[in-house]
């Protein structure tokens, strides 16, 4: 990522949710930065306690959805089951700020903080992927059960708007150009396989709203117990790209197996997968390498400051994408 230019961003980041701070009642305000990639985060001390500040900066990142995905989180939160980052009101009564800093406006949300560490990819206890799959379904059917309000709005991923022209948030639409033509055709076989799965698999229990970026680096492990955090792919899609998205991390390594095993056991103990959807994994897998080479591409064609990213990251997943995709 250039350098100059991300300090930029983040130098504006910082005064849009300076702003945005101000429309909550909080006293004696101190914001630290914590990191700009997708969106960009700060850590807001105050004498109400420490808080999570995030300002939006995605193509899919419009109110509606931002209110909509909190309500995600408030709704899970009310279960009582696992712990969640909860969503934070303004004076305006809506979980949603706009902050405001040299002419330019960005949605603002503020969630409570979690000072526990991060799990992170780098598991080696793999039995805590069986609790990951209770902890997937559990968001799964909870999901399933609840009445979403009237306004309620996030976006679905199905196969044209997970890997097709208006994938990846949209993306996908700057993104092709990128690629040379036999990484499209690697594309297209997945995406015909999508189409393919669609055609025969029944949504009923196998769709609904999901997470949509689950992998370790966004689970908090607190007081022994996992705490899922960052809601902001939330939508309505397909259960098994869940389970996918972390095995996505983990496809080619000699624990591979031990940890699907362990992932989807857990989904099975409190959650439906039959044999059929479950040996459709490889294939999500593969879609989820795509949706992250095209976000990227895409992201990087619109913001100079996400060029380098995008070189550094794109082909380690399109060869990832083409090892795996002989077991499609």
């Amino acid at each position: 990522m250039n350098k100059d230019l991300s300090a930029e961003q983040v130098t504006l980041n910082t005064e849009i949710a300076r702003n945005a701070v101000k429309q909550y009642n909080f006293n004696s305000v101190k914001l630290e930065f914590i990191k700009h990639l997708e969106n960009t985060t700060f850590k807001l001390s105050a004498e109400q306690g420490n808080f999570l500040v995030r300002v939006y900066c995605g193509l899919q990142n419009t109110v509606q959805d931002i209110e909509s995905e909190a309500k995600i989180i408030e709704y899970l939160s009310s279960c009582n089951y696992y712990t969640y980052q909860k969503p934070i009101y303004n004076n305006s009564n809506n979980f949603v700020s706009i902050g405001e800093a040299s002419g330019i406006s960005k949605p603002v949300s503020i969630l409570s903080w979690i000072g526990s560490p991060i799990v992170g990819n780098n598991v080696n206890n793999i039995s805590l992927f069986e609790k990951l799959g209770k902890l997937i379904a559990h968001i799964h059917n909870e999901l399933a059960d609840w009445q979403k309000p009237v306004d309620f709005h996030r976006p679905t991923f199905d196969v044209g708007n997970l890997i097709g022209k208006n994938g990846a948030f949209g993306y996908a639409n700057l993104a092709y150009k990128y690629f040379d033509r036999e990484t499209i055709s690697l594309f297209d076989s997945v995406y015909q396989g999508l189409i393919d799965f669609e055609a025969v698999a029944v949504k009923g229990n196998n769709f609904g709203i999901i997470h949509g970026d689950l992998h370790l680096n966004n689970v908090i492990l607190h007081q022994n117990n996992l705490v899922p955090i960052d809601f902001d792919d939330s939508g309505y899609g397909y259960y098994i790209y869940d389970l996918a998205v972390i095995l996505a991390n983990y496809w080619g390594i000699p624990e591979y197996s031990e940890i699907r095993t362990n992932l989807v056991k857990g989904y099975r103990s409190i959650g439906q997968l039959s044999s059929e959807i479950e040996n459709q994994l490889s294939l999500f897998i593969a879609a989820r390498y795509i949706f992250i080479a095209l976000y990227f591409a895409g992201k990087s064609q619109k913001e100079a400051t996400f060029r380098q990213t995008a070189s550094e990251y794109i082909p380690s997943y399109i060869a990832k994408l083409e090892n795996i995709i002989s077991f499609i």
